[in-house]
């Protein structure tokens, strides 16, 4: 997919070539709380994981995560479109470097995706656990609605679902 440029963010694909800034972005301490451990812990396996999660989601669905970075290049983050087996429409995620919080890069990233996919999808979902009020704000920001709760996996804390028509 060719890039997106929005006003201070460059939106790429996924490369190989990434796997240092994935390893970073995956091993951090507010990616273990908010989303997961992944179980990405060599260069090897951040291989994989851009492989199958950014470049054959592509391949297969049309839509996947991106490479989030700054205007000169420096990667500080992802946002994307992912399919879950519980929803029936694409969710939209992102994920950023606690360095690069804060500053409006995940409304910037998730605004310039959903302009870009409004004409494929009507409808898009988010969630995210009842304690991450960063990401709450963004959603709103966004004008996400919230929906209700859901537990997707028994060793998981309930999330909030969110909705919006684009």
């Amino acid at each position: 997919m060719n890039i997106i440029k929005s006003s201070r963010l460059i939106i790429r694909a996924g490369l190989l070539t990434d796997t240092n800034f994935i390893l970073a972005l995956l091993n951090q301490p507010s990616f273990y709380q908010y989303i997961a451990d992944k179980g990405i812990y060599t260069q090897n396996q951040a291989a994989e994981y851009i492989q199958t999660a950014f470049i054959d989601a592509h391949e297969k669905q049309g839509f996947g995560p991106y490479i989030v970075t700054l205007r000169d290049g420096t990667p500080i983050g992802m946002a994307g479109l992912f399919k879950r087996d519980y929803l029936q429409v694409p969710d939209i995620g992102y994920a950023f470097l606690a360095q690069f919080t804060g500053n409006g890069y995940a409304s910037e990233a998730c605004e310039s995706l959903m302009t870009l996919m409004s004409n494929r999808f009507g409808v898009l979902a988010a969630i995210t656990t009842k304690d991450n009020c960063a990401s709450q704000q963004v959603l709103h920001k966004l004008t996400f609605t919230k929906q209700c709760e859901l537990t997707v996996s028994q060793d998981r804390k309930p999330v909030w679902l969110y909705i919006k028509e684009l």
